[in-house]
């Protein structure tokens, strides 16, 4: 499964630069208790995003997945503080924008994606739209890797050692 990870790290990696982000981070879902955890990161400052915690419907990443759809919090959707307040990872982070999308295996969101800056800035159309692209195809991956059980879902996680 490391493997897997840190494919998944290098990709995030990747659109990091190419949208001149601060952070890409993967939340996923855990079969043994439906919880949700920070799996994969590219640009945190240490270790300690893994052990925050996501609550479904508060932050961005906890709402994601109840809604089912991308969340923006940037310059222009300032009414977005509580969200932003509400979120660990910003808060350790220090992110002040961020984007955060579905990711999505068999219509279920399974997963988020949040990409996010720890400057003020308004995304163009075309950054979300690049976020919204590698979302879907970091799910279809996400759905390949987890059919030849390699990264932890609904299905599989439990046989984790």
């Amino acid at each position: 499964m490391k493997w897997e990870k840190e494919s998944v790290e290098k990709e995030l990696s990747v659109l990091r630069e190419r949208l001149q982000l601060d952070v890409a981070a993967v939340s996923w879902r855990r079969a043994r208790d439906l919880r949700w955890e920070w799996w994969a990161a590219s640009g945190c400052r240490d270790e300690r995003f893994r052990s925050l915690s996501i609550r479904v419907g508060r932050g961005i990443e906890g709402s994601v997945p109840r809604i089912g759809r991308t969340l923006v919090i940037d310059g222009e959707h300032p009414d977005s503080d509580r969200q932003r307040e509400d979120s660990a990872l910003m808060h350790v982070e220090q992110l002040i924008s961020a984007i955060a999308c579905p990711i999505v295996i068999k219509d279920i969101p399974q997963g988020v994606l949040l990409a996010g800056s720890r400057e003020e800035r308004v995304f163009s159309r075309e950054q979300l739209k690049s976020v919204q692209q590698f979302s879907a195809a970091l799910g279809l991956a996400m759905q390949t890797m987890a059919r030849e059980e390699k990264i932890p879902t609904l299905d599989n996680r439990q046989n984790e050692g």
